[in-house]
């Protein structure tokens, strides 16, 4: 089996699932309570918080464990707008978000919000220009990708996180396809609120944090008892906040070897499509190595993907959360204006496992398909 679709999802970690599995038997207890059983387990609870921002370069900012970056992506973008819609009612972003990002703009703008979407360039990112440009003083939020999940596009996060210092402006990034690939310090990329995933990094579904800084105040989306700040009740689930702690240490350890390797399959990819009729990628060639799309024209990507499957080999067509959904990719149409492009689009998505063997073979079997295909 050849899996080339870790963008969607990556398989756990057999460390992380000890680590799951050993926290669950050994700190079982509900860490609110007060007895030493409790106690012991918030301990746990507080030693994982305290790693993911350590490891995230994140010296003044405190991490709330969610569900996944989705319910991240939720909190964020609600929690500031309900705190601050007296400061104003404005929010900046982009036109190829993430599907958990877009649909919350769409509920704000119903409830009164003004919503600017920019338009992505030829790079698949917006500037941190542009964001000066569409600025005003009612803007409350900046929201962005870090890597696009489709396209691999990178924005200039640092760039935007420099110029919002003198903006009442609060910055909040989907982290889910960087943190763990791309070099990342909330130290040198000091955004306000950063959306994380650990099924991204080899870790657990249904686990995910929102990093946010220690004095931020967002509105609760949670209510209840008031465990994690009093911003989402509920008792916290430990095994999983270790496990989370555990798999984004891996991620980030030895993450500039990784790149250069991803690097070079990705050069690899790219220098064999460009021989073959009718292949072209998508991607720019500043997207993260971890992710290209494609465009293959006369096939449809389905049939593709079926053709590749028998095979046993795995990539996907488009998000993994809209695949189902849609037949035309939003983010494609966006970055390249075409509408054949975005409707036969395929991605191909690297994890620092995919080894020069798996790259030949796939490389091997997509061209047989092709052909067979055609």
């Amino acid at each position: 089996m050849i899996y080339l679709d870790n963008a969607a999802t990556t398989p756990p970690d057999p460390a992380v699932l000890e680590t799951f599995n050993r926290v669950c038997e050994g700190f079982w207890a509900n860490p609110h309570s007060l007895h030493r059983l409790g106690e012991r387990a918030e301990q746990l609870l507080e030693q994982a918080r305290a790693q993911v921002v350590d490891m995230l370069d994140g010296r003044g900012y405190r991490a709330l464990f969610t569900s996944g970056a989705t319910e991240s992506n939720n909190f964020a973008l609600k929690g500031v707008a309900e705190q601050y819609r007296e400061r104003g009612r404005h929010i900046v972003s982009t036109n190829s978000e993430h599907p958990s990002v877009e649909r919350v703009l769409q509920s704000l703008e119903s409830g009164g919000f003004s919503v600017t979407r920019l338009p992505v360039g030829s790079d698949g990112a917006v500037t941190a220009d542009q964001i000066q440009a569409a600025l005003t003083d009612e803007t409350i939020l900046v929201s962005t990708m870090f890597v696009n999940n489709e396209s691999g596009a990178v924005t200039p996060i640092a760039e935007i996180a420099d110029l919002l210092q003198s903006h009442q402006a609060l910055y909040h990034v989907d982290g889910v396809q960087g943190i763990g690939k791309l070099p990342f310090s909330l130290r040198e990329m000091p955004v306000d609120l950063l959306s994380l995933s650990a099924h991204k990094f080899f870790g657990l579904k249904g686990s995910g944090v929102l990093v946010l800084r220690e004095r931020q105040a967002i509105a609760s989306q949670v209510l209840g008892g008031g465990q994690e700040f009093e911003l989402r009740s509920g008792t916290v689930d430990v095994p999983k906040a270790a496990a989370f702690a555990k798999a984004l240490r891996l991620a980030v350890t030895d993450v500039a070897e990784k790149l250069k390797r991803t690097r070079e399959l990705n050069r690899t990819l790219r220098k064999s499509f460009a021989g073959m009729q009718g292949v072209a990628c998508n991607s720019p060639e500043s997207a993260s190595p971890y992710i290209l799309n494609l465009f293959v024209d006369g096939i449809k990507p389905e049939t593709l993907l079926q053709g590749l499957a028998a095979e046993e080999i795995y990539i996907s067509t488009v998000s993994a959360c809209s695949s189902k959904k849609a037949e035309l990719s939003p983010v494609i149409l966006a970055l390249t204006g075409s509408e054949q492009r975005a409707r036969n689009a395929i991605r191909i998505s690297l994890s620092c496992r995919t080894s020069a063997l798996d790259i030949q073979r796939f490389l091997e079997a997509f061209r047989q398909v092709v052909n067979k295909l055609r």
